[in-house]
């Protein structure tokens, strides 16, 4: 279900040149402190201690600043403000035009979702030339420095192992940045998530914080307003959540990786997971190896968006890189990168919650966000939406973004993510990522067509009112969601860099047709 892209590279050090470019292992812009939709600017610390469950912390909400050092921040008086630095989402690509485009879809994704922090493509494997360029266009697009490029070296595994570079790139960042990625480790959290992720809401590094159950819902945790936050498995789940993403607590989105890995080398593994030697990758007798199936399937079958605490992913990104190349060598299949992470997590003792409201990806599947999409009505899935404008749920209103990286964002409820690595056809709309053209942020391309009358339409008439085929309202809860948020973002590119390129007039047609698929 996964996006997979991008090429391996070293963990080694890269050039940083003194203009401060996109180049080597620079971030480019400054930190800037956050602000709230009314001026004013906003602190966001945490207050719990490590390890902290539920019920041990509080937050500090926009519109209730006070100067550093209020009472209560984790060392007192002399501590400075941790704005919005302190969550930053990063996430991995190549150089290529395909990863580019999206690349700045998910920037423009972000701010729409309210994130006010940095965002940070870590590219491996640039020019000195694409470097420059990468680094003209996101001044042009956002001149507050919070969109940010970190290079770091192109090397890929034996058989062109092209998605090994999310380890490598993480470390690589995570080490050699400059600005450093956060100002507080200890207080830092990273979000890595995949290029080809959307966001719909704000991720935060609140995850029980301030929620409830409910007696007749077993699955989800409610706030205060009677909207669910977060889903899981089931009440033992639930119950695991930890208050915050801190250390020694990770958070992320499950996926179907399951946990035959557990299995690997005994008589109960799979084909494909016989001959594995999981002390090559992670050494005789250390934890890895003695994680069996149960344990990985509840912990460790992960993906992004992964939430972690700044110095556990340190750790992992290092344990990562590591054991890329041994886990590959055995398992040289599609997702190997992935049970690398179980892998590198598992030896470091350092079990995932595994929830499932981050993303929503494959119609097919459990495990992700559908829950709360299932229970929309048919006439809802698509009502309100326009060429470039959301659905009414679950799109945001201004008032939505007051909150803080500590808090859970107000808003309807809703899947943080659209991974749109799937393909997803609908009433004559089908959208594929294979087949967007690479230059579709430019000044000459147009805007995604997009009916989404005909599409509620088509689900009118094949909706099924027993609930068993679920498919067709996902689809079309995915596409009515996605295409007016791409063409949304395409305006803004629009509207923001042609002018800087001293154009007087951009195409703004909706060119690009209904069959857009692979």
């Amino acid at each position: 279900r996964a996006s997979h892209d991008g090429s391996a590279a070293a963990a080694s050090s890269a050039r940083v040149d003194a203009a401060g470019d996109h180049d080597g292992g620079r971030d480019v812009g400054g930190v800037a402190v956050p602000v709230a939709p009314e001026g004013v600017p906003c602190e966001a610390r945490a207050v719990a201690p490590r390890g902290a469950k539920r019920g041990a912390s509080r937050g500090v909400r926009c519109g209730d600043w006070r100067p550093a050092g209020r009472a209560g921040s984790p060392r007192g008086a002399e501590n400075e403000v941790v704005g919005w630095d302190s969550g930053r989402q990063v996430f991995s690509t190549d150089c290529s035009a395909y990863q580019h485009w999206q690349s700045i879809a998910l920037w423009y994704s972000s701010r729409s979702a309210g994130h006010r922090g940095a965002v940070t493509r870590i590219a491996s494997g640039c020019g000195e030339e694409e470097q420059r360029r990468i680094a003209l266009e996101w001044r042009e697009i956002d001149e507050s420095g919070l969109f940010r490029a970190h290079h770091a070296p192109k090397g890929e595994l034996k058989g062109n192992y092209k998605y090994s570079n999310k380890p490598s790139g993480l470390y690589h960042w995570l080490t050699h940045a400059s600005p450093r990625p956060f100002r507080d480790a200890e207080l830092g959290v990273v979000a890595l998530l995949d290029p080809d992720q959307l966001l719909m809401r704000p991720i935060t590094t609140a995850v029980a914080h301030g929620l409830s159950k409910r007696p007749d819902e077993r699955r989800s945790l409610y706030d205060a307003s009677g909207r669910p936050r977060v889903l899981a498995n089931g009440p033992r789940e639930l119950d695991d959540l930890p208050e915050f993403v801190v250390s020694g607590r990770p958070v992320a989105q499950e996926y179907g990786i399951g946990g035959a890995w557990g299995n690997a080398g005994t008589p109960n593994a799979r084909p494909s997971w016989k001959a594995f030697d999981r002390s090559i990758v992670c050494g005789p007798g250390a934890p890895c190896t003695r994680t069996d199936a149960a344990d990985a399937d509840a912990h460790y079958s992960v993906g992004p968006p992964y939430l972690v605490q700044a110095t556990d992913a340190k750790r992992i990104a290092h344990a990562w890189l590591e054991g890329m190349p041994h886990v590959h060598s055995q398992y040289p299949y599609l997702l190997a990168e992935m049970y690398a992470y179980a892998m590198a997590s598992a030896n470091l003792s350092l079990p995932h919650a595994q929830i499932h409201n981050l993303m929503v990806s494959n119609v097919g599947a459990g495990g992700e966000g559908w829950d709360w999409v299932d229970s929309i009505r048919p006439t809802e899935v698509c009502a309100g939406a326009a060429l470039a404008t959301p659905p009414a749920n679950p799109r945001r209103r201004a008032e939505d973004n007051r909150f803080t990286n500590w808090d859970h964002p107000p808003g309807p409820a809703a899947p943080a993510v659209l991974h749109f690595c799937q393909s997803y056809h609908i009433a004559g709309h089908k959208f594929g990522k294979h087949s967007v053209p690479h230059d579709v942020f430019s000044c000459e391309q147009g805007l995604f067509a997009f009916d989404p009358d005909k599409i509620t339409a088509a689900l009118a008439a094949s909706y099924d009112p027993d609930g068993r085929d679920k498919k067709p309202l996902r689809i079309a809860y995915f596409l009515c969601n996605l295409l007016p948020r791409l063409n949304a973002a395409l305006l803004a590119y629009k509207r923001t860099v042609c002018p800087k390129r001293g154009l007087a007039a951009w195409n703004e047609r909706p060119t690009i047709g209904l069959s857009v698929g692979g």
